[in-house]
């Protein structure tokens, strides 16, 4: 009996030495994964199969790679070894965590589970799920995606973030954060250049720039498009909407096909037959230029075939104060109208009333006119250069007000009407942490 023990535990001791043999600790190969510490070491076969089962202080090591974790089942023959128990793995200046993983050695990749952490020293990427290709310095993270990067911080369900190209993909319930600038926006396409700073989101794109007013009241301008772009040139950063494009902002809103937002100047540009409406004013023209200031609206400009409409008296939808030329400006103070000016082929249509009841309408031109209010009422309208006007009575008016409406009128009633889209749930800890 004795016999046979001694002979099983020979058997025993020279497979074990055959696997260490055959796999040396501390064997220099660029492409072996080699052990460099642990706790414990179990040599064991399985399937066909040699492993190792190191627990404790597990150090292993591949060329520059060093994989630091509690626990690993070494894979000789395939050159790879499942992880799990703060995993740490380090490579040059990345250092990537997870709860568990598998290394593959000969990908020279990890594919990472359970809050997943990968920081580069610029920028850091957490998630649930994940995978790194180490030479190609590419990641693929999925599920509660956060990225925090010096311009601002990325949520997403996936993303492909190359560190060589500084360029990312950021796909489903997309968010991007910047906090110094007070912008938000939703998507559910990304593609961000980290070397230059710009990006473009598509799929129904939604920009969120929140203000602190004097008062402590919160005023957000909301722009919503078919594809948005933002993009940093010398410090100044500019939003561009394409295609459908509508915003909402306080007694402001407006449609067009482009519009460019200068975040830090507060000015506006829309374009492409742009339409904008303030309070029970309509504007449209070529292009209109929107000026805030201290979180309120200053000025607006209107170039090439202006066009301003307002209802002239509740009681009376149909008839309308109009007013165009080539050129117009707006003056705002406390968010009410100050001062109109039209310029190059100013026209005038004023519906007139007396005692509340319709008293005809005035048709005036002339080369300016400029039309002066006192909290947000008409008080003065002057006129200068080439003067010609025209009353018409009410008895000529009655049952025709739209035949005396000027060219090019138009009045839309429906208006866009945004809100802030749903934030996303961020489960995962370091991402609720960067928030």
């Amino acid at each position: 009996m004795k016999t046979e023990r001694r002979d099983l535990s020979r058997v025993w001791f020279i497979w074990i030495v055959c696997v260490f043999i055959a796999y040396p600790i501390g064997a220099e190969d660029n492409d072996v994964i080699i052990i460099r510490n642990a706790d414990s070491l179990i040599g064991k076969r399985v399937d066909g199969e040699n492993i190792r089962e190191l627990i404790g202080n597990v150090v292993l090591e591949q060329d520059d790679i060093v994989v630091y974790c509690d626990r690993a089942i070494h894979y000789p023959a395939r050159n790879s070894a499942f992880l799990e128990g703060n995993v740490r793995v380090v490579e040059d200046t990345v250092t990537l965590l997870a709860d568990q993983g598998y290394y593959d050695g000969n990908a020279r990749m990890l594919d990472g589970e359970g809050n997943l952490y990968l920081d580069d020293g610029v920028t850091r990427l957490t998630a649930k799920y994940g995978k790194y290709f180490i030479d190609e310095k590419v990641a693929e993270f999925w599920e509660n995606v956060v990225v925090d990067d010096p311009s601002g911080i990325v949520y997403s369900d996936h993303l492909v973030h190359r560190r060589e190209m500084e360029f990312s993909t950021a796909t489903g319930n997309v968010r991007v954060v910047d906090h110094d600038r007070g912008t938000t926006v939703y998507g559910q396409l990304l593609e961000y250049d980290s070397h230059t700073g710009s990006s473009s989101m598509q799929e129904s794109p939604v920009l969120v720039h929140m203000d602190t007013t004097e008062a402590r009241q919160i005023d957000t301008l909301i722009v919503k498009s078919k594809l948005m772009e933002s993009i940093l040139e010398d410090t100044v950063r500019r939003f561009i909407a394409h295609d459908e494009v509508e915003m909402n902002r306080g007694d402001l809103s407006a449609r067009g096909q482009r519009s460019v937002y200068y975040v830090d100047e507060d000015e506006l540009n829309l374009t492409g037959e742009p339409i904008m409406w303030f309070q029970e004013n309509q504007i449209t023209g070529d292009s209109i230029h929107v000026q805030l200031e201290e979180q309120q609206l200053r000025s607006l400009e209107v170039y090439r075939r202006a066009f301003a409409v307002s209802k002239s008296d509740p009681r009376y939808p149909d008839r309308f104060n109009q007013l165009t030329g080539m050129e117009l400006t707006m003056w705002f103070s406390n968010d009410e109208i100050e001062k109109i000016e039209v310029r190059d082929q100013a026209t005038s249509l004023y519906f007139l009333y007396e005692e509340m009841l319709p008293n005809g309408v005035n048709h005036v031109t002339g080369d300016t006119i400029t039309l002066l209010f006192i909290d947000g009422e008409l008080d003065e309208l002057k006129i200068a250069g080439g003067i010609e006007g025209e009353y018409y009575p009410e008895r000529l008016v009655r049952g025709r007000v739209d035949t005396y409406n000027l060219a090019g009128f138009r009045w839309v009633e429906e208006r866009p009407d945004l809100s802030i889209p749903e934030r996303p749930i961020v489960h995962h800890p370091i991402g609720e942490i960067l928030e």
